[in-house]
């Protein structure tokens, strides 16, 4: 178990170090759902996704909830795991949304955060 903060650059040599060891490699990203975090885990974690596999960010939801449903947190419309997947994919084309899997799941916390790695 690696403990400490996603975004700690101890944690991420860690994290690297036993993907760098994996020939495929799937990354799921649920931490602190605010834009600034969520995109230095994707800046960090992203590169490590096996091409034709995903980096899988969720609460992407979060951008279509009404404010008021996070008045005691930090992330809200605006600020939150998918405005920051979408500043992500402006600059990694190596990335796309695939909207396929959320259009098969009835529910999902994820929408527009199934980010498959196409190159």
């Amino acid at each position: 178990m690696i403990e400490g903060s996603s975004i700690a650059p101890e944690v991420i040599a860690q994290v690297q170090a036993v993907a760098t060891n994996h020939s495929r490699v799937l990354v799921c990203l649920d931490s602190n759902h605010t834009h600034a975090h969520v995109l230095a885990e994707l800046e960090a974690y992203a590169p490590l996704t096996s091409v034709g596999s995903y980096c899988v960010v969720f609460d992407t939801l979060i951008e279509d909830m009404p404010a008021e449903m996070f008045p005691d947190r930090p992330w809200g419309p605006g600020d939150n795991p998918k405005t920051a997947v979408w500043e992500y994919l402006k600059t990694h084309p190596e990335f796309e949304i695939d909207r396929r899997i959320q259009h098969k799941l009835l529910i999902t916390v994820a929408p527009d955060g199934y980010l498959q790695r196409v190159g």
